[in-house]
């Protein structure tokens, strides 16, 4: 019992506190919740490193000892889902066989590889933005080379991208009440704005949350003010 008393209760901490984690998340503004979502990620991500090595040990010979192992690894494949989601029921957070997170089936990294450029904020037409009326996902707004604003679209059956993208540069203040929609606005002639086509279906809705928070608390957005909306 020394190896697991040292090996502490992160992970358990996780699972049964993630609703709590979660919330307290999404009252923190988006500098600091990265900061925590890191925190929580070295956390369990060292627990996993010393689980490994008891993987990798001869009292693996011990089937109560190996019971533990796998119970352990089995815990901190839901803290790690938990982390973004709360929820381990959902299916649109998993891990793959490499033990990294996946969102609807790919890594941050393989989603990051599928932005799509459609340009100058200010300049998106109804006829630049028809295509996408009904698919739904993230958008990103760049401002000198760096991302400023990082948003996203779930209306599938309102327009989607569209409506989104428009609210900001519209007669109409709908997206200007908080103040990253303020900016977007008065700086629409000078923000390139990409989109991220996650599905356009209502089962696709968890994976556009999921995905959003862990791209938000991997980067550090000046505009993200605040990440609190309904989950």
């Amino acid at each position: 019992m020394g190896f697991w008393n040292k090996v502490g209760k992160v992970v358990g901490t996780v699972i049964e506190n993630a609703p709590e984690i979660m919330g307290a998340l999404q009252k923190e503004g988006a500098k600091r919740q990265a900061t925590m979502q890191k925190e929580m990620e070295r956390k369990i991500n060292n627990h996993e490193r010393k689980v490994a090595q008891a993987a990798n040990s001869k009292k693996m010979v011990d089937p109560n000892f190996a019971k533990r192992v796998q119970e352990e690894k089995e815990k901190i494949e839901k803290a790690k889902v938990k982390l973004y989601t709360g929820d381990t029921n959902t299916n649109a957070v998993k891990m793959n066989s490499s033990g990294e997170v996946t969102f609807g089936g790919r890594t941050v990294s393989e989603w990051n590889n599928r932005w799509v450029s459609l340009g100058m904020l200010s300049s998106l037409t109804l006829e630049d933005l028809s295509p996408y009326n009904k698919k739904i996902g993230l958008y990103k707004g760049e401002m000198n080379g760096q991302v400023v604003y990082l948003g996203r679209a779930i209306e599938y059956n309102n327009g989607g991208f569209r409506k989104r993208l428009r609210d900001y540069v519209r007669e109409s203040d709908s997206a200007r009440t908080h103040g990253s929609g303020k900016k977007m606005n008065e700086n629409a002639n000078n923000i390139r704005i990409s989109i991220l086509i996650v599905g356009e279906t209502s089962e696709d809705i968890d994976t556009v949350k999921a995905l959003e928070r862990a791209m938000i608390t991997s980067q550090n957005l000046n505009w993200n003010v605040q990440h609190n909306r309904g989950r």
